[in-house]
């Protein structure tokens, strides 16, 4: 799971901050294309469908090189989404959602997992009551 590292602060970024944070976002497109398994063609098709207009599989590539004098090459925020379910990986838009938020978005992850638990718990409770039941129901007879 991604843990972001971005600064919280507000106010202009630096030159050298603004740098960092765009190599950061191109290794996680990066990481991202890799781990998903898919290749930039697949991606980008995805894409496409989800946002309703072209990407090219060299415009993918585009985005995880790296940096080149004079070279704006920029992720659009409104492909986050877009890219994050075609690849299968979300760590992009932890990185973008801040600290915070991701914070926020852990939290509840903990609890949808303990809800779970909660249920399972539930279930063999429930098996236990009515095994319970049968070998009492077993005994009166005998």
């Amino acid at each position: 799971m991604y843990q972001n590292k971005v600064s919280t602060e507000v106010g202009p970024k630096t030159g050298p901050e603004i740098e960092r944070l765009g190599r950061e976002v191109r290794r996680l497109l990066a990481e991202a294309m890799t781990r998903s398994g898919k290749n930039a063609t697949d991606i980008a098709e995805d894409m496409t469908k989800r946002l309703g207009r072209p990407v090219k599989k060299s415009t993918v590539y585009e985005f995880t090189r790296s940096d080149q004098p004079g070279l704006e090459n920029r992720f659009p925020a409104t492909w986050v989404s877009a890219f994050c379910e075609a690849t299968g990986f979300d760590d992009l838009a932890r990185f973008v959602m801040g600290p915070r938020l991701c914070d926020l978005v852990e939290l509840g992850e903990r609890v949808e997992s303990m809800g779970s638990i909660l249920g399972q718990m539930q279930d063999s409770v429930a098996k236990l009551k009515a095994q319970g039941r049968q070998k009492k129901g077993k005994e009166k007879k005998a």
